[in-house]
């Protein structure tokens, strides 16, 4: 596969971002790299070898901070990545979550399903994350990925995504 533009890449980051949830030292060690451009390569390597080890013990958040070493950090290895990602979705991370709604919505790495991206902003949103909540307010009220237009979830959700970015 090829590079995507830069636009998805930031996206990403912005997915990443987003929710403001404890996580362990990969998720510390990783996010202030991400904000380099273009990061050092040795400090993605130690950022890896942290993640790999907290991802064995079982942190799904490390999991999906692996992945996104796969997504253009270290490698652009997408079907290393995306396994990993919907591990840790499954397992409750609301970055994965997210990040699994808007590809199964706008791709290009997974097929567009309105339904499954629906599913998984849901899931994301019952976690708080932002992004989620901010795109299930549009959804509602414009009736796009397959729901009826509907004013007053449109403000729930919004206000909800705004306590959420209220708070950091």
């Amino acid at each position: 596969m090829s590079k995507l533009p830069s636009v998805w890449f930031l996206g990403a980051i912005l997915a990443l971002m987003a929710n403001n949830s404890m996580a362990g030292d990969c998720r510390d060690t990783l996010r202030p790299l991400l904000l380099e451009n273009p990061p050092v390569r040795e400090r993605l390597l130690e950022a890896q070898r942290l993640c790999a080890t907290e991802a064995e013990a079982g942190d799904v958040d490390a999991i999906y901070q692996s992945a996104l070493l796969h997504l253009g950090l270290l490698d652009w290895d997408p079907d290393a990545a995306i396994p990993m990602i919907q591990t840790a979705a499954r397992g409750g991370v609301a970055e994965a979550q997210y990040w699994l709604a808007w590809q199964y919505e706008e791709g290009p790495l997974l097929p567009n399903d309105a339904e499954l991206a629906l599913e998984w902003y849901e899931r994301a949103a019952v976690e708080e994350h932002y992004l989620a909540l901010d795109r299930l307010a549009s959804a509602y009220r414009n009736g796009e990925l397959g729901l009826a237009i509907d004013a007053r979830k449109a403000a729930d959700m919004r206000a909800r995504a705004d306590r959420c970015k209220a708070r950091g």
